[in-house]
């Protein structure tokens, strides 16, 4: 008998992937954490009942939130990364030329445990010299910063979904966002995935409508990622000066997706896409 698991997107659409074997599964004081190898895309990571990342297409996701802005910036030194306990986002960030120092803030150190033992390719940065982690509410730490002198050039945050009372609620509010913008340096950058526009429009359309006010230059990009739903997701930059758009330095390494040409092309949206932010921000007013 074939063992599948299955996430739904909608009540009206759902996404299957075939399981070749359960590999864990606990819950922690924040979610359900579930791993397990699929078919087609190898070991999955499965938070609350959602896909989150797997070994076959993870570098898409994480290689087009981390180049995108610190490819933009003229001198990323310092980065905040609210989330990313599964260790990809750490990974490409400090692959970038310049960067200096990276604070990881994750709430639950359950999901770094199990990133190291079952994603290991995710993990080769987490014994960076250069990353430091806190176990700490993403919110609350910002909210902390206002406190200090400390600043980062580039925010990124890479939660789980804005969904019922899970962790990831607290960071797609109008709080978080000022927050968010009173942390960065001057000319610096914030980036947060903003979902799947077929099944959740309404939080392209919340974060764009709040960015947009708190931001000088708010902008929206897009990349495919076969395991979520829709295969179109898209990501929501508040800049307090860089043009996101256009590169303005490049890697010396090899990548797997990003190429400057991509990270040009990620913010030409389709007319559907820019319909539907217009209609999801005149909503939400």
């Amino acid at each position: 008998m074939s063992l599948w698991f299955v996430e739904s997107a909608s009540s009206g659409h759902k996404l299957e992937w075939k399981i070749r074997r359960e590999v864990y599964s606990t819950q922690s004081a924040f979610q359900h954490i579930r791993v397990v190898e699929t078919e087609q895309f190898g070991m999955a990571l499965i938070l609350d009942g959602i896909m989150q990342t797997t070994m076959g297409d993870e570098f898409i996701y994480h290689e087009m939130l981390a180049f995108v802005p610190l490819l933009s910036h003229p001198a990323p030194k310092r980065v905040l990364i609210i989330g990313g306990g599964d260790g990809g986002l750490s990974r490409e960030v400090l692959k970038v030329p310049g960067v200096e120092h990276v604070v990881m803030v994750e709430i639950d150190p359950i999901v770094v445990d199990v990133a190291k033992r079952y994603f290991p390719h995710h993990t080769e940065s987490l014994n960076d010299p250069r990353l430091h982690i806190v176990f700490e509410d993403g919110a609350a730490f910002l909210k902390s910063q206002a406190h200090t002198p400390e600043k980062f050039d580039v925010i990124l945050v890479d939660s789980t979904d804005p969904e019922g009372d899970g962790p990831g609620q607290f960071l797609y509010t109008s709080a978080f966002h000022a927050d968010v913008k009173n942390a960065l340096n001057p000319g610096g950058i914030y980036v947060q995935h903003t979902g799947a526009p077929f099944y959740n429009p309404e939080v392209l359309g919340m974060v764009t409508e709040d960015v947009g006010k708190k931001f000088p230059l708010c902008q929206t990009y897009w990349a495919t990622v076969p395991t979520y739903p829709g295969g179109i997701f898209t990501f929501t930059a508040g800049s307090l000066g860089p043009d996101l758009s256009q590169p303005i330095r490049t890697l010396p390494c090899e990548t797997q997706w990003y190429t400057p040409d991509i990270h040009r092309l990620a913010f030409a949206l389709p007319p559907y896409l820019q319909n539907l932010i217009r209609t999801e921000i005149k909503a939400t007013r």
